[in-house]
Parts: structure tokens; C-alpha cells; sequence
């Protein structure tokens, strides 16, 4: 009799070790979708633009004059509510911010570099919104281009 029982236990005792490593599986909730992981050393392409900080950009797009027009209609639709259409005046929310928010006149911008103004467009600062989900990057250099040689 023991030995029976002892040729029972070997033989289910590989059986509940597996039952054990099963519970160390993946498992899926229902309707949840798996979480596929990329292989190692994968470049991932998400199809939105990367720009830090810290990067040092270059101008894509020429000044020309559908380049200027498209601009100068993207700041009075994004800029000059707050930053006015004039250096002498501030737009209609400006003068409500107190300190008002600064003209975008011809010294102030000569002193910035396009990847310096793009980047404030783009991550926006202090009371200053970003712009990065709003304007595409094109967008974003004609409204440098516009700031650069019409104002």
C-alpha cells in the first residue's frame, strides 16, 4: 500500500508543479487588449515631432510672401489677443494680465534665435501657453518667419 501511494505521489507531483508555474503566466482581463513590449533596441515611431530643449533647430521654410501672409494671419488669430498687433499696444486679454505681456517688436525678436522663438511658440513659458498641440510645426516657422521680418 505505501508503495502504490508513494508511485501516486510521483506521479502527480510534476502535475502540481506545472499547476504552480501556471500562475506565473500573462493573463488578460477580458476586453483588455495585450500589452505588446518592442524589440530590444527598437527605435520607436510614435508620428509626432520631437523637440526638446535643449536642441539647437534650423529653419526649414524660406520667408516668402504666402509663407509672410500665412503668418501674419496665424498671429492675429494666436498672438495678438495678448501681445496686440502693434508694439504701442497690448491685444484685449494683454491689458487685463498685469505685468502685461511683452510687444514682439523688431529688437526684441532681432535678439532671439528662430530656434529660441520656435521653441517659445512650442513649449510656451511663464503665463505663455504652449502651442505644440495647436499649430504644426510649419505653422510655427511661418509665425517665426512673420515675426522676423514684418514686425
Amino acid at each position: 500500500m505505501k508503495r502504490i501511494a508513494r508511485l501516486v505521489v510521483m506521479a502527480v507531483a510534476p502535475l502540481l508543479m506545472a499547476a504552480l508555474w501556471m500562475d506565473k503566466q500573462p493573463s488578460y482581463k477580458p476586453y483588455q487588449t495585450p500589452v505588446l513590449v518592442p524589440p530590444a533596441g527598437s527605435v520607436p515611431i510614435t508620428g509626432r515631432e520631437v523637440v526638446s530643449h535643449d536642441s539647437e533647430l534650423k529653419n526649414p521654410f524660406t520667408p516668402n510672401p504666402a509663407s509672410l501672409t500665412q503668418g501674419k494671419a496665424l498671429f492675429s488669430i494666436n498672438c495678438a489677443m495678448c501681445h496686440g498687433q502693434t508694439q504701442a499696444e497690448r491685444g484685449p486679454v494683454g491689458k487685463k494680465l498685469n505685468p502685461p505681456p511683452s510687444g514682439l517688436d523688431h529688437d526684441l525678436v532681432r535678439d532671439r534665435s528662430n530656434s529660441h522663438i520656435f521653441k517659445a511658440i512650442t513649449f510656451g513659458f511663464g503665463r505663455m501657453p504652449p502651442f505644440k498641440d495647436k499649430l504644426s510645426p510649419r505653422e510655427r516657422w511661418e509665425l517665426v518667419n512673420y515675426l522676423r521680418t514684418s514686425r
